[in-house]
This record gives structure tokens, C-alpha cells and sequence, in this order.
């Protein structure tokens, strides 16, 4: 048995750590999906920040200087303008490339593991010096999305602009943008839409374009959080919209990392979304003892919306040693499990929730269940104490189960190639999903 126990181990350990070129390669965004997409949460503080209060705060300097008018800008709506003339949100003329995000609210910005995207409204006025009061304004939506690659070190993003509706203050607009994906050369970015050549504005029509960047190291791992600057121009005067760096609209939410620490092949993902680990139907029993071990465990390891999620060990001597612990020589397999039996863990022993990492000192402290055949060949799940209507342990701190040896490494598999596939490193956070509601 002994034999058994070490072959369940090596299986999730070599699936997670080797994975095959195949895995590596044919996973893209596109087979994740958009369906999954989740909004990254962002200070409601921030969405709206501009510079025209700069401008304001200073309007004794401006006028001081001689200056007659300024430019300023400000994401999203602003509500002091004329309603029946605030069109920031509503749609474009003319239609953009879509970005997959097109039907989701603006000013948010959404993820998978390998994409962000959002569409962000921005409104540029005139301010009257001395006076302070906005004479002329105009609105419209920067639209972008990244896409990243799990195979591959280089990443693109397209990015559109669309102006919807200028007062006649501002019909000579024109508009410059700029991004900055690193401060060293680790990051190399390829010239972007209108970069160094500010180009006029129209209504209604979108002006694209698509950076193309690529990481220049080949080790370990490196994350990139890219900012923006777009600047507007009319008669001389100035305005910049920024956004994705420090105390800025979508702060610290642009960022994509790199490594080449997991699977054959270095590529990209975007670190914010916690991907889900669905465990298949066709490993029913081991998928109905995770689920058993979520729901009646009082910290609920990894089920969404309920506990915590469970965060990646990459180190394969500290997960055999998690594993080793849990299932030790305290274990005795149920003679009604159809062979060959293995000892399951839940939470996985490649995990920071593995109970040896959580103080456990024997598997004789986890929750105990058993798979079991009946006389008429019914096999389920079952634990100590289910005849006289008891639950497992709720304290308990981890779970073990006398499994097939089918179930406990086609889950251990599984679970490998969605580690090279969501590029889970050292730490990384993701869901158990096992059936629950």
C-alpha cells in the first residue's frame, strides 16, 4: 500500500511541475473565455479623477501668466455639464473593433487569466480664467484590451479612442497617447497607436492602434504594471488624462506577469483573476469528497464565496512532506474501496493548506472519509459517525479519504495541467470548484 500512497503523490507533483509540451501550447485566451470574466474591484474614489480641480486650484497662477483658457480633463461624466448634452456613455456613431468587454459597464476594469479589458469614459473641457467656468467641453471612451498568452513571453494590447460629441470650442481637438509597460529594459514595447504624433479627433470616428510587448528575461518571473497617459491639444492648450499608476483611475490594475516557472514553456497571464479549479464530473468520487470536505469544514478551503482560496506549493519536497504527513501510517484503507486504493488528501499536499502546513501533526487529526462498494455495487461516499446522522469534524484542519486509485490521480492530474495552464507559481490563489452551490 505503501507503493500506492507514493505513486498519487508523484502523479500531481510531476503533472504540475513537467507538464507536456501539448498543455503548454494549446492553451490560449481564446479557450478560456470571456464568460469567466471577472470585474477587478478598484476604489470608487479614483474612477473619477482628473486634473480640472488641479486647474481650478490654481487659476490665480493661469491668469497671473496671461492665459485666457485651459484645457483639463476628467474621466467618466461630468455631471455639472448639460444633461441633455452629456453623452458620455452613450454609443459611438460609428462602432469600435469591440473589445470583448463592449457589453459590460464602463469605468470598470474586467479579467480572465490572460486578458484585461475595460472602456473607460473621459470628458475634456474649456475652463474660462479667471473665472474658473467650463466654456466648451467635449466627451468620449478609451476602449483597450490585453491579451496574454500562457506559452508565450510576448503580449499585445489594442487600444481605441472615440469622441462622441464636441462643443464648437473643441471641434479642432487632437489627441496624443502614451504607455509605459516598464522602467527598465526587462519589458520591450513596440510604438504605439499615435505615440510622438498627436492626431485630430473626429465625431464618431474610432482611431486605433496596438502596442505589441514582449518580456526580455528568460528567468523566473516578472510582473509589469503598465500606465497611460493621453493628451489632448486645442489652440496651445494642453490637458493629459492618466490612468494605471499610483493613485491613479484603474491604480495597479493594468498588470501582466511573465515567468518561465511553470510548465516547458515561459509565457504571460494576469495575476488578478483567480482562476477556478473545476474538478471533472468523471472523477465523481473524489469530486464528492472535495465537495464534502468544503461544505462541512468550518474555514471551507478553497469554495468560492465562502472560504479562502487555496494558494500554490511549488516546493515538491515540502508537498511530499505535506502528503507523507497527512497520509501516514495512521491510515488504514477501507476494505470496501474498490482497488487499487489510494490515500486522498483535501486540502491538495501541493498547497500552502495542506494540513502539516497548518500545524497538523498526524492524518489522525484529519477528517476521515471512505469510498465503499456495497453487496449490489453501489459505491459511494461515506465517514464515520453518517449512520447516526453525525458530520465530520467541522474543526478539522485537513481530510483524507480511502479513494480509487482512478479518481485520486485523475484529479491529481488534472489539477497539474491547470497549474501550467493558469501558470499557478509559488503562492498563487485559486478555487476549488467541486459541485457545490
Amino acid at each position: 500500500m505503501a507503493a500506492l500512497l507514493t505513486l498519487g503523490a508523484q502523479t500531481e507533483v510531476q503533472s504540475a511541475t513537467g507538464a507536456t509540451q501539448e498543455a503548454s501550447t494549446k492553451t490560449t485566451a481564446q479557450s478560456v473565455g470571456y464568460s469567466e470574466a471577472r470585474a477587478l474591484p478598484e476604489a470608487e474614489k479614483l474612477k473619477a479623477q482628473g486634473n480640472c480641480d488641479d486647474v481650478r486650484r490654481n487659476i490665480d497662477a493661469l491668469a497671473a501668466a496671461g492665459e485666457e483658457t485651459a484645457i483639463c480633463v476628467e474621466w467618466g461624466s461630468d455631471p455639472s455639464l448639460p444633461k441633455k448634452e452629456n453623452l458620455a456613455r452613450v454609443k459611438p456613431k460609428t462602432k469600435s473593433a469591440a473589445v470583448w468587454c463592449a457589453d459590460r459597464a464602463s469605468d470598470t476594469v474586467y479579467a480572465t487569466r490572460t486578458s484585461l479589458c475595460s472602456i473607460r469614459a473621459v470628458t475634456v473641457m474649456v475652463i474660462r480664467i479667471p473665472t474658473g467656468t467650463p466654456v466648451g467641453y467635449a466627451v468620449g471612451a478609451v476602449e483597450q484590451e490585453i491579451e496574454t498568452s500562457n506559452s508565450s513571453v510576448e503580449f499585445t494590447e489594442y487600444l481605441n479612442f472615440r469622441l462622441d460629441f464636441a462643443s464648437p470650442e473643441l471641434v479642432d481637438l487632437t489627441a496624443e497617447v502614451n504607455a509605459v509597460c516598464s522602467i527598465d529594459s526587462s519589458c520591450k514595447q513596440s510604438a504605439g497607436p499615435w505615440e510622438g504624433k498627436p492626431v485630430p479627433v473626429g465625431i464618431g470616428i474610432a482611431i486605433d492602434g496596438t502596442w505589441t510587448r514582449s518580456w526580455t528575461d528568460d528567468t523566473g518571473n516578472k510582473s509589469f504594471l503598465i500606465e497611460y497617459a493621453l493628451r489632448f491639444d486645442s489652440h496651445g492648450d494642453e490637458g493629459t488624462a492618466r490612468w494605471g499608476g499610483d493613485g491613479q483611475p484603474g491604480d495597479g490594475l493594468y498588470l501582466v506577469r511573465c515567468d518561465n516557472e511553470v510548465g516547458t514553456y515561459a509565457g504571460c497571464i494576469i495575476p488578478a483573476f483567480v482562476p477556478t479549479f473545476v474538478v471533472p464530473t468523471k472523477y465523481n468520487l473524489a469530486r464528492q469528497f472535495i465537495g464534502m470536505v468544503q461544505a462541512s469544514m468550518a474555514t471551507h478551503p478553497g469554495w468560492e464565496g465562502h472560504g479562502e482560496p487555496l494558494t500554490r506549493e511549488s516546493n515538491t519536497a515540502e508537498a511530499r512532506k505535506n502528503r507523507e504527513l497527512v497520509c501516514d501510517d495512521t491510515f488504514i484503507p477501507s476494505s470496501s474501496t474498490p482497488p487499487p486504493v489510494q490515500c486522498d488528501e483535501f486540502p491538495f499536499a501541493s498547497t500552502k493548506q495542506s494540513g502539516r502546513q497548518l500545524g497538523v501533526k498526524s492524518g489522525a487529526e484529519c477528517q476521515r472519509y471512505n469510498v465503499v462498494k456495497s453487496s449490489d455495487g453501489y459505491i459511494s461516499l461515506t465517514w464515520p459517525g453518517l449512520q447516526q446522522g453525525q458530520m465530520p469534524r467541522a474543526d478539522a484542519k485537513c481530510a483524507r479519504a480511502s479513494m480509487t486509485k482512478v479518481d485520486n490521480e485523475g484529479v491529481g492530474g488534472e489539477l497539474g495541467r491547470k497549474t501550467v495552464q493558469f501558470r499557478l507559481i509559488e503562492k498563487d490563489p485559486y478555487w476549488v470548484d467541486a459541485g457545490n452551490k
